[in-house]
C-alpha cells in the first residue's frame, strides 16, 4: 500500500505525551503488551464465534510470527475483524480514550497496580517504533482496512491488503526490544500469560497453549491422572503432588482454582510456592498475599476470579470486603479437606503429614481461623513409633500435674540419653522436627489450657530420679562440693589488652576504648576490670562493659541427684523458657546464639565414676579428681552440640588424660 492512499488523523490534542509515558512506564513490566494484544485477538475471536454462524469454532485461532531482519512481531487472527469505520472508533478513539485514562490514572502508582490490565492495544508502543493493523470485518462486501501509528499522536488510515476475514497486527520493535524477535520468549510469555486461552495459539507448527484450564471443568468431570498430568505441565515438575483442591463458588463471588500441595520436606520457603491469579482464564499475577494467604503461597495452582478489580492499588485490595471474603474462603476449604483426610483416612494423613506440616503450622501461627479449625488435627511422631495429637497424649500419659507436660525431644537423633531415661519409666516423648516448633508450642499453651511443652534437657523429671537415704544425702553433699571446685574455680578475672578481643565480639567500640585505656594506664596491660574508674565505664558505656565481664566468668551452675539408671554419670539440662526464647530470637534475627551458655550440670550421684571421683578425693587425688570431673562434664556437653576447632582439641586432651590414668 502506499503512503498517499492513507488518510492522516491525529489521535487528541490533549494527550501529546501519553506515548513517552507509556513507552518509559512499567520498565519491568514490558512483556504484558504481548498478553493485551493475544486478549484483544481472543475477544475478537469470541465475537465472531457468536455473531457469524458460517465460522467453524475449530478454525478459530491466533498465529504468532517473528521476522528478525524486518524486526517484527505479528499476532495474527481470524476473529470478527473490522473496516475503516470500526477501527477508527475502537482503535483512534475507545481504545486510546482507555488507555488516556489508564495511563492519567496510574502513571504515579505502577509499582503497586494489580495486573496492569487497561492499556490494551496501546501497550505496544511500549516496545514497539510503529505497530500496523490489517483487518477484514467478517461483514460481505467490506473491504480491508490499514492503519498505522509511528508512536506520535498523529496516526494513518486507509485500505489494507488483507485477503481473509480477521486482523494482523505488526509490531515493529524497537531497538530495546530485539528480545522478543526470540521464539524461545515468545513461548516463555504465552505459556505466562495465555496459556489457558479458549483457542490455540500457534507459532510454526506448534501449538503453545493448553487451551484448556482444568478448573473450569466440575471436579466430578476430572481423572486423577488428568489433574497430576495439569499439574506437571503447567509448573514443569516431573513429581507427583501429593493431593490437590479444587475449589468452585459462584456465590457470594466467582471464583474457580485447584490448590496443589507438593513435597515440601525442607524449611518453607515462600520463594518456591506458585499460586497464580488469573482473570477470565488470563494470568495476573504470582502469590498474590491480598487474595492468597501467606501460609498457602507455599502451594502451588491457579486461581480464576472474573470479577478481581485489576486496576487497583495494593492497599485498597487490603481493605475491600469482597477479597476478604475471597481470602477466608480459601482458608476454610483447605482447611476443611485436610480435617477430612485426618478423620476419614488417618493413615494417609500421616503419610502426607511430613511433607504438610510446614504449611499447616505456619498456617496456624498466622492464621486464626485455620488455627481454630485445624488445632486438633496436629499430630507429632512419638517414642511409641506413632503419631499422635495433643490430646491423644494427654489421654495416654495422664498426670495429676497442673499444667499437664508434653515432653518433646529436637529429633530421634538428638537427646538419645535423655529419651532413653524417660522411655525406661515409661514416658512418652514427641519429637520436635521443625523451626516454628517453638512458635507453635508457645500458641498452642496459649491456646489449650493447662499444658506445657516442655523438652527433655530442661529438667531433669521426678519420674526418673530415685528417693535418696540419709545416706545418700551425704554422699550427694560430698559430690556436690567437689564438682563446684571442679567447675568453677575461684580465679581472678583480670582484662589484658592483649587476650581482651577474645572475650567478646559484640561490642568492637567499647573494646577499642578499653584497650587504649589499658596500655595507657598499666606498664604491664593487665588490670582488674573493677579497678576501672566509674567515668571511664560510663565513656566505655556501662552495659557493653558489664557483658564483656559478664563473658570474661560464666559460673557453671550444677545439682546432685541419683537417677534411676546408673549408666550416665551427668547430664546438663536447660531452663525451657530462656531457652526457647532464646532460639526464637536468634531465628527472627538471623543471628547465632551460645546454647550453652546457661546450662546446668546435672552429675548422678548412683553413677559408679562418679562414686569413683568421691574415693580419689578422700584419698587426696586432686588431680585425678579434676580431670574426671572435667571430662564427665564435656561428656554431657558433648550429646548437646558438636565439638569444634579449640573445644574438640580440648577434649581430645582431656580424653588422653583420662586414659592415662588406667
Amino acid at each position: 500500500m502506499s503512503k498517499k492512499d492513507l488518510n492522516k488523523g491525529t489521535l487528541s490534542i490533549h494527550t501529546e505525551n501519553i506515548f513517552p509515558i507509556i513507552k518509559k512506564w512499567l520498565y519491568s513490566e514490558h512483556d504484558i503488551f504481548l498478553r493485551e494484544l493475544i486478549s484483544n485477538a481472543i475477544d475478537a475471536m469470541s465475537k465472531r464465534k457468536l455473531v457469524d454462524e458460517g465460522v467453524n469454532e475449530d478454525d478459530l485461532k491466533i498465529e504468532l510470527k517473528v521476522d528478525k531482519k524486518a524486526h517484527t512481531l505479528q499476532i495474527i487472527d481470524n476473529g470478527i475483524g473490522m473496516n475503516k469505520e470500526e477501527i477508527e472508533k475502537y482503535i483512534n478513539q475507545i481504545a486510546f480514550s482507555g488507555a488516556e485514562d489508564f495511563v492519567d490514572k496510574f502513571k504515579d502508582k505502577q509499582s503497586s497496580i494489580i495486573g496492569h490490565f487497561g492499556l490494551g492495544f496501546y501497550s505496544s508502543f511500549m516496545v514497539a517504533e510503529k505497530v500496523t493493523i490489517d483487518s477484514l470485518s467478517y461483514r460481505e462486501g467490506e473491504e480491508p482496512a490499514f492503519w498505522e501509528c509511528d508512536g506520535s499522536t498523529d496516526y494513518s488510515l486507509g485500505k489494507g491488503s488483507r485477503k481473509t476475514v480477521g486482523t494482523t497486527v505488526t509490531v515493529y520493535l524497537n531497538a530495546d526490544s530485539h528480545e522478543y524477535e526470540e521464539e524461545n520468549k515468545i513461548k516463555e510469555l504465552v505459556d505466562k500469560f495465555s496459556s489457558f486461552t479458549p483457542f490455540p495459539i500457534t507459532m510454526g507448527d506448534d501449538t503453545l497453549n493448553q487451551k484448556e484450564a482444568l478448573w473450569n471443568r466440575k471436579p466430578k468431570d476430572v481423572t486423577e491422572e488428568e489433574y497430576k498430568e495439569f499439574y506437571k505441565k503447567t509448573f514443569h515438575d516431573w513429581e507427583d503432588p501429593l493431593f490437590w483442591i479444587h475449589l468452585n463458588v459462584d456465590f457470594p463471588f466467582n471464583l474457580k482454582g485447584i490448590l496443589y500441595f507438593p513435597k515440601i520436606k525442607n524449611e518453607p520457603d515462600i520463594n518456591k510456592g506458585r499460586v497464580k491469579l488469573f482473570c477470565n482464564n488470563v494470568f495476573v499475577a504470582d502469590n498474590l498475599k491480598e487474595f492468597i494467604p501467606e501460609f498457602l503461597l507455599l502451594l502451588r495452582g491457579g486461581i480464576d476470579i472474573p470479577d478481581i478489580p485489576l486496576n487497583v492499588s495494593r492497599s485498597f485490595l487490603q481493605h475491600d470486603q469482597q477479597v476478604k471474603k475471597i481470602t477466608k474462603y480459601i482458608i476454610k476449604k483447605v482447611a476443611d479437606h485436610l480435617k477430612s483426610v485426618f478423620k476419614e483416612d488417618r493413615e494417609r494423613y500421616e503419610k502426607i503429614w511430613e511433607d504438610v506440616n510446614q504449611i499447616i503450622k505456619y498456617g496456624v501461627l498466622t492464621e486464626e481461623k485455620f488455627s481454630d479449625s485445624m488445632r486438633d488435627s496436629l499430630i507429632f511422631k512419638s517414642t511409641n513409633e506413632d503419631y499422635v495429637t495433643v490430646e491423644e497424649y494427654l489421654a495416654r500419659n495422664k498426670s495429676e500435674e497442673k499444667p499437664q507436660k508434653i515432653f518433646y525431644a529436637g529429633s530421634e537423633d538428638t537427646q538419645v540419653s535423655y529419651i532413653k531415661l524417660m522411655k525406661e519409666q515409661g514416658l512418652e516423648v514427641i519429637y520436635s522436627t521443625s523451626i516454628l516448633d517453638n512458635h507453635l508450642f508457645q500458641h498452642l499453651e496459649q491456646k489449650i489450657s493447662d499444658i506445657a511443652f516442655t523438652r527433655v534437657d530442661s529438667e531433669i523429671n521426678d519420674n526418673i530420679v530415685k528417693k535418696d537415704s540419709d545416706e545418700d544425702k551425704s554422699l550427694n553433699t560430698k559430690i556436690a562440693e567437689i564438682f563446684n571446685k571442679v567447675l568453677n574455680p575461684k580465679t581472678e578475672a583480670n582484662f589484658s589488652a592483649d587476650n581482651l578481643k577474645e572475650y567478646s565480639k559484640k561490642h568492637p567500640e567499647a573494646i577499642v576504648k578499653l584497650e587504649k585505656y589499658i596500655r595507657k594506664e598499666e606498664e604491664n596491660t593487665i588490670i582488674n576490670p573493677y579497678d576501672i574508674p566509674q567515668n571511664v565505664r560510663e565513656e566505655i558505656g556501662e552495659n557493653a562493659f558489664n557483658d564483656i565481664v559478664d563473658q570474661m566468668y560464666i559460673p557453671v551452675t550444677s545439682e546432685v541427684k541419683s537417677l534411676k539408671s546408673d549408666n550416665i554419670s551427668g547430664m546438663v539440662v536447660f531452663n525451657e523458657h530462656m531457652r526457647r526464647y532464646s532460639e526464637m530470637n536468634a531465628m527472627m534475627t538471623h543471628s547465632d546464639f551460645d546454647m550453652l551458655a546457661n546450662h546446668k550440670m546435672i552429675i548422678n550421684a548412683n553413677n559408679n565414676i562418679v562414686k569413683k571421683i568421691v574415693e580419689l578425693d578422700e584419698k587426696g587425688k586432686k588431680e585425678e579428681v579434676k580431670t574426671i570431673a572435667e571430662y564427665i562434664h564435656q561428656l554431657a556437653l558433648l550429646e548437646q552440640k558438636r565439638f569444634t576447632g579449640k573445644e574438640l582439641q580440648k577434649f581430645i586432651e582431656k580424653a588422653n588424660d583420662v586414659l592415662k590414668m588406667l
